[in-house]
Order: structure tokens, then sequence, then C-alpha cells
């Protein structure tokens, strides 16, 4: 349900801003389930890769709204210190 809205949210954002170039500011979460929606590859483990990663900044380039390009632009790795014990809980 959160992915689907997130997605609703970009559509909208790309619809009202075709032809421009945009900047949108979210917290890992969001970005997590944007990049699960056009890469099932991209699990709970990069998830809580990216944690570290404050800021995390990523440009994704699109026609319409189909991704097609994805470039990492910077990452300052910093240690979450419950990063552990929230992948404990996570593995159930």
């Amino acid at each position: 349900m959160l992915q689907g809205r997130n997605i609703e949210v970009l559509n909208e954002i790309l619809s009202d801003n075709q032809d421009k170039e945009i900047v949108v500011g979210t917290h890992g979460t969001v970005l997590s389930t944007i990049r699960n929606y056009y890469d099932n590859n991209f699990g709970c483990e990069d998830f809580l890769r990216i944690i570290d990663w404050m800021p995390y900044i990523i440009e994704l380039e699109f026609e319409g709204n189909k991704l097609v390009g994805k470039y990492g632009h910077c990452y300052v790795e910093k240690e979450f210190k419950d990063n552990q014990r929230k992948f404990e809980l996570w593995r159930g």
C-alpha cells in the first residue's frame, strides 16, 4: 500500500512537471519503495544498506512515467545506531 501511494504521488509530480528538471527530497523508506517498484531486485538488504547513507543523492531520469536512467551522485556513510536491532526485527 505504501509503495502504491508513493508511486501515485511520483506519477503526479512527473505529470505536472513534464519536460522540467525537478528535485525531490525524501527519506529512505519512500526512496526504497520507489527503487523497488522500478527494480524488484532492490530489496530489504539494499534498504538496510542505505540506512547508513545520509544524505544519499541519486538522479532518476524519466520519459513520461518510465524510468530510463539512474545515476548515483553521492552519499555520506554514517552508522545508524539501531541498524542491527532493526535488521533482527525484520528477519522475524
